[in-house]
């Protein structure tokens, strides 16, 4: 989902400070940081895979999540 990118780019700059903007272009701003997160949202609540981000994190909550599957492993045997 989403467009690619070149990988070397991750964790640049997306967009402008608001210092770096002329003058009377703050809400563009603040419209497309709004508009890109309702599009994240969106996009979570119609992908059936986002939108189990996070269930079933009470399983392991209590241990680390390598504990938590070398333990349902070791039922394998």
């Amino acid at each position: 989902m989403g467009d690619s990118y070149d990988p070397q780019r991750a964790g640049s700059k997306i967009t402008p400070e608001v210092d770096e903007i002329p003058p009377g272009y703050e809400d563009l701003l603040q419209w497309y940081e709004d508009w890109s997160r309702s599009q994240v949202e969106k996009a979570i609540q119609s992908d059936p895979l986002l939108a189990l981000c996070g269930s079933g994190k009470e399983l392991w909550a209590d241990e680390h999540a390598d504990e938590y599957v070398a333990r349902l492993r070791a039922g394998w045997e």
